[in-house]
C-alpha cells in the first residue's frame, strides 16, 4: 500500500535539495571567487552581479584564448555552452554590491576626471554602459586599481576609445577614478531622464 504522505515527502526532499544547492552546475568553477549571486567572495575580485552580458562574454573568450591574463585556472577550458550559462546566470542577477571603503578626497577628484573622460561609455556614474563597457558602479576598488595598472603596463588591451580616455592621465588620476566608481550606489536614481536603470 502506498503511503498518502509519499508525494509530500518527495516534494519536501526536492525543495531542501534545491535550497542546499541553488547554483547551476556550470557555475561550479566560478562560485569560489564570485559566489552564487555574483557578489565577490574574496577581496580584489570583481563583482559580476548584473554585469553587462556582452562584456562578460568578451572577457571569458579573452581568458580562454589567453589574450587577457587570468589569476586563476578556472577560466581555462570552458566550453561555449558553459560560458553562455555562466554569463546568462550572472547577468540576470539583481545588483546587490556591498559599499566598499573609499577615500572621499579621491572620489571628488575622480568625479571631475570621470565627467571629462569616462562618461560617454560608462554613463550615469558607471551604473550604465555603452559600447560593451562594463558596469562600474559599486565595483571592488582594489580590483579596479589592479586593472588600471594592467592597462598601463599593457597586460590588458585597450578597448575602443579607452586609450584616448587614458591619454595624459597619471596613475594617481586613474586611482581617483577607481575610487569614484567604487563609491557609487549601483541602484541610485538615474541622474538624467535618458538614463536607464538596471534591475
Amino acid at each position: 500500500m502506498k503511503s498518502p504522505f509519499l508525494p509530500v515527502i518527495l516534494v519536501l526532499a526536492w525543495t531542501r535539495a534545491v535550497a542546499a544547492d541553488p547554483a547551476p552546475p556550470a557555475l561550479t568553477p566560478c562560485i569560489e571567487c564570485h559566489g552564487v549571486t555574483g557578489v565577490a567572495a574574496k577581496a580584489g575580485v570583481p563583482h559580476i552581479d548584473g554585469q553587462h552580458g556582452q562584456y562578460m562574454q568578451d572577457s571569458l573568450r579573452a581568458f580562454a584564448n589567453e589574450s587577457r591574463k587570468s589569476s586563476t585556472g578556472a577560466h581555462k577550458g570552458l566550453s561555449r555552452d558553459v560560458m553562455n550559462a555562466v554569463v546568462g546566470h550572472y547577468a540576470a542577477q539583481k545588483i546587490s554590491r556591498p559599499r566598499p571603503a573609499t577615500d572621499p578626497a579621491q572620489v571628488a577628484r575622480g568625479e571631475g576626471i570621470y565627467n571629462n573622460r569616462c562618461a560617454d561609455c560608462h554613463m550615469d556614474a558607471g551604473r550604465q554602459s555603452d559600447k560593451d563597457a562594463p558596469i562600474m558602479a559599486g565595483q571592488d576598488v582594489d580590483y579596479l586599481a589592479r586593472q588600471i595598472i594592467a592597462f598601463r603596463k599593457g597586460d590588458r588591451r585597450f578597448p575602443t576609445m579607452m586609450d584616448d580616455a587614458y591619454r595624459g592621465l597619471s596613475e594617481a588620476d586613474l586611482l581617483a577614478v577607481a575610487h569614484f566608481f567604487a563609491a557609487q550606489d549601483p541602484l541610485a536614481p538615474a541622474a538624467g531622464a535618458k538614463a536607464k536603470r538596471r534591475k
